[in-house]
Formats: structure tokens, C-alpha cells, sequence
């Protein structure tokens, strides 16, 4: 009965091939927009890791209370040192096995082509997370015994085409990075691209490597000062058999607990109860780590809802069309069942055909959605940060497609089905389609309509929010000239420079770049600005009493000459760090308007001496100047108390020399680039090419690259709400009006006015459109409450984005 049902389905779909396509073709928009979004939250919420049995995973993160100084600078601070990955690794009554990897793969130069992306790892990496290499085989815990002593590489798939062409021969050949040869020994598994999702390393080396990788640094070492940590490696652990969750937990934490306790001889009670004041969390890791969770999580979920609201709007329109060709029918139907055709009968072959319309759209959509992944994915990728995601179909995006397609047709097929067993003969004999137009009954088309209303409403507000934000963003005062400014990274200790040459080097670097016509100064300071990296320390003020803790605390900078003058910070009182300030001695420093404020609300700072508390000591320093707010880390930050040191006479911590170098030109920034990096390498020829330098302008647009995401599609769909609710009302009203054709000719014939029988259609439409925009509203400030922490400068209940979305 199924197939002469499909069958019958089949031959009244292919009569009326021009309502067909009109539906396939807004099913397939509206699933494959599902199915795309749906497609980038299974691989960055949902999917596994594609190792043997990725359940037994767990993950230790070191919870450092804050201003903790930590090697890589990560906001979290949420990662291991080397030595404490070693002590841990013993653990055997926990885990059957634990890996390291570096936190961030690093982009470092490759022989016979363009950067990539290296992995350090553990020589237990492989083994532990169960990959076999699809090509050779996998490094082992040999390699940790020995420093420098096993220069040997497995690549991934995508690498190994790129730069090998899929040669079978590729294990055994030797890829030089940075100045080490390495010999090529396995190809992983097309399928696996690291422990982190959206990282995908190219080569992956051993961690005993990284002298190679970092020179002039050493981060195996334990630090002679327990309070400045490299926590730069993510370690994940396998559970032994029968150790649950909660038992790894509480053994980790006696375990690290111990490790802490032994690094306390010599120091004070205050500083061992600060230093005391870590966990070590154990984690699920069957989903493997992701910055991109914390990122684009909640965007992507608010995107799905807004997919899914317009495949709502697509399934209201779709019903009016078959509800509208249902009436059509009606003589069809009636004769079907005047010959013995069940109600039942009826209802299913309705739905049946409905069903299978669905399925046709939503294989097109999975097609669409392939495109439209890969144009998402180069949406939130950035000139440095090159996203790449397995979005291939896999079976749960399948299973999903399918379910989607099923819903759809079974939500726009029930209203059809309905009426269609619903027939009058005696009416349909005289050519009456005989439940048209009941007394008393709101049509169904009228209340799709409403809801389509009031659905688009709330897509149409939500987008003017996102976009309003957006442009606030993107407009948002940094408090420098970021028109004329660019800037770029250098780190001359990790390309084998000795610490002691790095200022005369950085200095030499700056003579020579300011050197270049329509080069109007150059700078540098540790942290690049808007790159979210930041440090912090509380401080006292000499002859003041001493503040909380936690309301002392102050972010910090340091800064090259003339760093104010060159990024157009302006000066309000006092002077800028100069080069008479570099060399040793007590710092001078600047402080920004905030810190003014809260430290010094009655008296003038020039000339006072702060006290900053680092976890390396106490530094002194003398304030010389008070410049207005600048924001550094990212266009949402709030004022907040930060000071300039020196950037040639360190803050008493360990200088890490590396820097980013700030540009300011005449003209178009961008025309400069060449220029630059042909003055850097005459200057440090021993550095390697500037792989990227960027524009404030386009840092600024790299940092906003999820709140752009999701203005631009929120825009977009709600665009294309506005489009379907236009013409789903355009139909319900036009075949209302065609059934009241009679009764329009006979106010006609007794006087009505051309004026009165367009407002008697308009009214009835404006007063759908009315009731649906009531309805909608209360969704519109029930939906703020979830969407407020992704705006900036306005609130949810914004009057003039409602106003806008009414209108």
C-alpha cells in the first residue's frame, strides 16, 4: 500500500511540475539553512573525537587563581608546564595513559612552501589516544628520554597531498622546519586532525623537540620561581579501567595538591596560600578541546533557532499553497470518495505526497548545505586564523537532514490532509468547495499567516539588534588613530637572537622602518592591540592605604619610545615614555585617565611613586604622564586602570622580548607593507620574512568576525521572513478575494466605490499583520533575555529596532 501510495504521489506531483519546483526549491532553502548550521554545531558541540573509544578521555586544566604569569599568555591560564605533566604522567592507579600537546600549534617555516601548523606532543600522544597512522607508523615514549635527539615527524593527510602529492614513498623523506631536517615516519588518518577542534595541525613532532621549535627558549625546564609558569602544554589522560569520573577528580586533586606543596619551601604564608590557591579540574573529553566552543557556541545555537523559525515560516507558506490546491481538488476528492475511497485512504495519500515533496527538498538542501558550509567557514576565518571543520555528512547530520525532512512534510501536509477528508459531495457536485468559507470559522490559512507574522517579527528585531551591535562594534572609539596604523610580530629569541641583542636589535628595527617615506613613527609594545592578550597586577600607591586585593589589581603595558605620539594616544597631563627612559633604574610610566580616577581622585599623580605587586617580586615605578582611555585587548572593553612601563627597562619580570612593532603612516596603510618588510630584514636579516602584517582596521574586523557572522545571516533570514510572510499573505488574501469575487461584483452593482473595495481587502490583511505583530511582541522581549550578552551599546528591548520591525 506504501509504494501504490509513493506511486500516486509521484504521478500528481510530476502534472504539476510548476507548484513542485516552488516547493522543493523553499524546502530546500529553509532545510539545507538547518542542515548547514547544523552541520558546524555537530563538529564543534557535538562530534567525538575519532579515536578508540574517545569516552574514556578526560582533560586536566590547571585552575590558576588570577594574576598568575603564565609563559603563552592565555587568557585561561587553563593548561600545564611541562614538569607537572611529567609528575602526573606517573599516576598509573588513575589512568592507563596520559598525553601533552602544545596548547596553540605555532605556524613556523617549512621548507619548499608557505608556513604550517606544528604540533609538539608527547611521545605517548599517539598511543594513548589510539590512532594508527594511515601510512607508516607513530613515534612512541621512546622519544621523550633524550633533548633533541629525535628529529622525527608524522604529517597529516592533508599535508602529506599538498606537499607530497600522496606519494606513496613519503615516509623516510626529510621536511626541514625552521632549521632542523625531520624525517617523515607516518601519515595520520584522513579523519583525525588533532585533540583540538578547528586547530588542525599539518606536522606533529616530539615535545623533547622543542628547542627546535622555540630557540632560546627552554619550557621543559622546571622554573626556579614557581610563581612564573610556562602552563603552555594540554594534557589529556586516559581513565584506567574501573576509575570513574568523579574518582579521577578527587585522586588528580590529592595528587596535584602534593606536587604544590613541595615547590612552598621558602615562602611566605601569604604567598604559599596564594600558590596553594590552584586546582587541577579533570574534564569529559570524548568531544575533544575547543576555543571554538567559547567563541561561536551560543551564536551557532541562536542561528539554528533562527534557521528553524524560517523553516516554520517555509512550512506555513507550503501549507497554504497545498491548502489552497486542496480546495482545488475538491471535486477530484469527492469523486475518489463517492467510488469507495476511505477517509483514511484520502489522508495518507495527502500526507504521503507532502512527505515526499519533503524528502526531494531536503535532498537538495544537504547539496546546498555543502556549499553553504564551506561559505560560512570562510566567513569566520580570518587572514591568521584560518578555521578549517570536518563538515562532511556523517551520520548524524544525515539522521538529521532526514528527521528535518520528515517533520517538515509530515507539519505542512497535516492541514491539507485534514481538509481533504473533509469533503462535501452535494457541494463539490455543483463545483462548491464545501468547507470554504463556515460561518464562524477563521480560515486556516489566515492563522498560518498570524503566526508567520509574529515569527518574522521576532527574527526581524533580533536581526536589527545584531546588526545595530555590530555597527556600534565596528564603530566603537579605540581611543588611537587606527586608520594609519599597522603593526606586526617579531620574536627575535625564538629565531636564535641572544636576549642580550633583542634592544639594540628592536631599536634598529624602529631607526629603520621610520626611515621610510610616509613613515610617520614606529613603536612597539609586548602585546599587539585588540589581540585579547593582557597582563595584570595589583598595585599599591606610596602614602596611600592599601586597596583589596582584588580592587587593586591593574592591567599593564610595555611600550617602546614615543608609543603615544605614534598610536595617536593623547597625552592629558604630563609627558610620554621617551627613549631617555629606556635603561635601568626605577621605570617612569605612564597611567591611563581610569587609573587617575580611582587612585588619585583629589590629588595630582604626576610625580607619585606605585608599588606594583608581581609574583616575581615587588617593582617600583614614578608616574610621568596621564594619557586618555585607550582600548587594547578589544572593542568591547570597559575602562578599566592600566599603566605604561618602559618597554627597553622590564617591570622586574622575566622579559619575554618578544614584541609587536607599531607602524604609523601618511597614507594608505596596507601600501606600506612591502616596504616593511624589506626594512626589517635589512635590519634583522637573521629574522625570517613577516608572515602577516595587518592594519588596526583589519585587526579590528578579525576580532568581530562572530558578532559580523551573526549580524550578517540574522540579517539575511530575517530578510527572507519578511519575503515569505509577504508571500504567504499575498496568497491566503488572493484566494480569499477569488472566492469572494461574486459578492465583490454585487457591491459593485450597487454602488460600492473602487476605494472601498480595496479597503475592504486591505483591512482584512492589515488586521492579520496587526494581530500577528501582538502576538509577537512578548516573543520579542522573551527572546532578549537570551540574546543580551551578544550586544554592545544597546539593550534587547530596543524601541527603535521594534519600531523598525512593526513598520
Amino acid at each position: 500500500m506504501l509504494t501504490s501510495d509513493l506511486k500516486f504521489a509521484a504521478r500528481q506531483i510530476s502534472r504539476h511540475p510548476g507548484y513542485a519546483l516552488t516547493i522543493i526549491i523553499t524546502l530546500a532553502l529553509g532545510i539545507g539553512a538547518n542542515t548547514a548550521i547544523f552541520s558546524v554545531i555537530n563538529s564543534v558541540l557535538l562530534s567525538t573525537l575519532p579515536v578508540r573509544d574517545p569516552q574514556q578521555l578526560v582533560f586536566l586544566t590547571n585552575q590558576n587563581e588570577q594574576g598568575f604569569e603564565a609563559g603563552f599568555g592565555d587568557g585561561n591560564r587553563d593548561f600545564v608546564t611541562y614538569p607537572e605533566f611529567q609528575q602526573l604522567e606517573r599516576n598509573r592507579r588513575l589512568f592507563s595513559g596520559l598525553l601533552a600537546a602544545t596548547s596553540y600549534p605555532p605556524r613556523v617555516p617549512v621548507e619548499n612552501g608557505a608556513p604550517a601548523k606544528v604540533s609538539l606532543v608527547s611521545g605517548s600522544y599517539f598511543p594513548v589516544l589510539g590512532v594508527t597512522p594511515a601510512l607508516g607508523h607513530a613515534f612512541g615514549p621512546e622519544v621523550d628520554r633524550l633533548r633533541d635527539a629525535n628529529p622525527v615527524a608524522v604529517i597529516s593527510d592533508a599535508f602529506w597531498q599538498d606537499r607530497f602529492g600522496g606519494a606513496r614513498d613519503v615516509i623516510g623523506r626529510r621536511i626541514r622546519i625552521r632549521n632542523t631536517s625531520f624525517e617523515v615516519v607516518g601519515v595520520a588518518p584522513p579523519q583525525f586532525h588533532g585533540e583540538t577542534v578547528g586547530a588542525t595541525p599539518d606536522i606533529w613532532v616530539p615535545l623533547t623537540m622543542e628547542s627546535e621549535m622555540f630557540p632560546g627558549h627552554d619550557y621543559l625546564t622546571q622554573e626556579t620561581n614557581p610563581f612564573h609558569k610556562t602552563e603552555w602544554l594540554q594534557a589529556i589522560g586516559r581513565l584506567a579501567p574501573g576509575v570513574t569520573l568523579a574518582e579521577a577528580k578527587a585522586g588528580v586533586e590529592v595528587a596535584f595538591h602534593q606536587m604544590m606543596e613541595a615547590q612552598t619551601g621558602g615562602m611566605s604564608a601569604q604567598d604559599k596560600q596564594r600558590f596553594l590557591n590552584q586546582h587541577l579540574a579533570v574534564t569529559a573529553g570524548s568531544h575533544g578541546a575547543s576555543a571554538l566552543r567559547t567563541d561561536f557556541g551560543k551564536p551557532l545555537l541562536i542561528l539554528m533557532v533562527i534557521v528553524g523559525l524560517i523553516l516554520l515560516i517555509a512550512c506555513a507558506n507550503i501549507a497554504n499553497i497545498l491548502l489552497a490546491r486542496s480546495a482545488a481538488r475538491q471535486k477530484e476528492i469527492s469523486i475518489r470518495v463517492a467510488m469507495g475511497a476511505s477517509g483514511s485512504r484520502v489522508f495518507r495519500q495527502v500526507l504521503t505526497e507532502s512527505i515526499l515533496l519533503a524528502a526531494i527538498g531536503g535532498a537538495v538542501g544537504l547539496l546546498l548545505a555543502q556549499w553553504a558550509d564551506a561559505a560560512l567557514l570562510r566567513m569566520v576565518s580570518t587572514t591568521s586564523n584560518q578555521i578549517q571543520l570536518d563538515v562532511h555528512p556523517d551520520p548524524r547530520i544525515l539522521a538529521f537532514t532526514f528527521g528535518v525532512s520528515l517533520l517538515t512534510g509530515i507539519l505542512f501536509g497535516l492541514a491539507p490532509a485534514f481538509r481533504a477528508t473533509r469533503v462535501d459531495l452535494k457541494g463539490a457536485a455543483r463545483g462548491v468547495a464545501g468547507n470554504a468559507g463556515r460561518p464562524g470559522r477563521v480560515p486556516a490559512g489566515k492563522i498560518l499567516v498570524v503566526a508567520q507574522v509574529s515569527v518574522s517579527l521576532l527574527l526581524l528585531v533580533m536581526a536589527a539588534l545584531f546588526v545595530r551591535s555590530f555597527r556600534n562594534l565596528s564603530e566603537t572609539q579605540l581611543g588611537y588613530d587606527r586608520d594609519h596604523l599597522l603593526q606586526f610580530w617579531v620574536d627575535p629569541v625564538s629565531n636564535g637572537y641572544r636576549r642580550a641583542e633583542v634592544p639594540a636589535l628592536d631599536q634598529g628595527i624602529l631607526q629603520t622602518i621610520g626611515g621610510i617615506p610616509g613613515v610617520r613613527g614606529a613603536t612597539l609594545i609586548d602585546n599587539q592591540l585588540v589581540s585579547g592578550m593582557d597582563s595584570s597586577s595589583p598595585v599599591t600607591i606610596q602614602g596611600q592605604k592599601p586597596l583589596p586585593h582584588d580592587d587593586a589589581d591593574v592591567h599593564w603595558s610595555m611600550v617602546g619610545p614615543n608609543f603615544f605620539s605614534t598610536t595617536g594616544i593623547p597625552i592629558l597631563e604630563g609627558r610620554e615614555i621617551t627613549a631617555g627612559d629606556s635603561g635601568k633604574g626605577e621605570p617612569a610610566s605612564v597611567i591611563n585617565e581610569t587609573m587617575a580616577r580611582k587612585f588619585f581622585p583629589h590629588s595630582d599623580p604626576i610625580g607619585q611613586r606605585v608599588i606594583v605587586h608581581m609574583t616575581s617580586g615587588d617593582a617600583p615605578f614614578v608616574i610621568v604622564g596621564v594619557a586618555r582611555d585607550a582600548k587594547q585587548r578589544s572593542a568591547k572593553e570597559k575602562p578599566f586602570p592600566r599603566f605604561y612601563v618602559p618597554f627597553f627597562n622590564p617591570l622586574g619580570t622575566d622579559w619575554t622580548a618578544g614584541a609587536a612593532i607599531i607602524v604609523r603612516t601618511s597614507g594608505n596603510p596596507s601600501s606600506f607593507t612591502s616596504a616593511i618588510r624589506t626594512a626589517v630584514k635589512q635590519a634583522a636579516p637573521g629574522l625570517p620574512d613577516v608572515a602577516t602584517i595587518d592594519t588596526l582596521g583589519q585587526r579590528l574586523s578579525d576580532s568581530l568576525v562572530t558578532e559580523r557572522m551573526i549580524a550578517d545571516l540574522s540579517a539575511a533570514f530575517g530578510m527572507l521572513a519578511v519575503v515569505l510572510v509577504c508571500i504567504g499573505l499575498y496568497g491566503v488574501m488572493a484566494y480569499a478575494t477569488s472566492r469572494r469575487t461574486n459578492e465583490i461584483g454585487i457591491r459593485i452593482a450597487l454602488g460600492a466605490q473602487r476605494r472601498g473595495i480595496l479597503w475592504l481587502i486591505l483591512r482584512e490583511s492589515l488586521l492579520l499583520v496587526l494581530i500577528g505583530a501582538v502576538i509577537g511582541v512578548p516573543l520579542v522581549f522573551a527572546a532578549g533575555k537570551w540574546i543580551s550578552s551578544l550586544l554592545f551599546g544597546l539593550k534587547p528591548a530596543d524601541p527603535a529596532a521594534l519600531v523598525f520591525a512593526v513598520a
